[in-house]
């Protein structure tokens, strides 16, 4: 459910989700991501939704948590790439008022 890799430019780490980011996706991968969003040096954090099928409530929540948690010590999430069941679910909350979304990294690259 979860892979990880560095972007070109310094500063930048994308990760790379896929499959059902509910309650059981989240217990595969809570220890590692908390790990990685704890230890996250770089400036921007780009969780890649590109393959992500579905999101609940659970999972929105934890994106929000590390949102703050991010902001508050001077950094940022940005969500990439979400299908249109993602989106529009994210859209409904108006989650794009409180962190950026793009439709994959190239645009969020181009737009830095």
């Amino acid at each position: 459910m979860l892979a990880m890799e560095k972007l070109g430019e310094a500063g930048d780490m994308v990760v790379k989700f896929n499959g059902e980011f509910d309650k059981a996706g989240y217990e595969e991968v809570k220890d590692e991501l908390g790990q990685l969003v704890n230890d996250f040096k770089g400036s921007t954090l780009v969780f890649d939704l590109g393959e992500l099928k579905f999101i609940n409530s659970e999972g929105i929540g934890y994106f929000m948590s590390v949102h703050t948690h991010l902001v508050t010590d001077g950094k940022k999430l940005v969500l990439v790439g979400p299908n249109a069941h993602v989106a529009d679910v994210f859209n409904a909350i108006g989650i794009m008022e409180i962190m950026p979304i793009f439709n994959s990294v190239d645009e969020y690259l181009n737009k830095k």
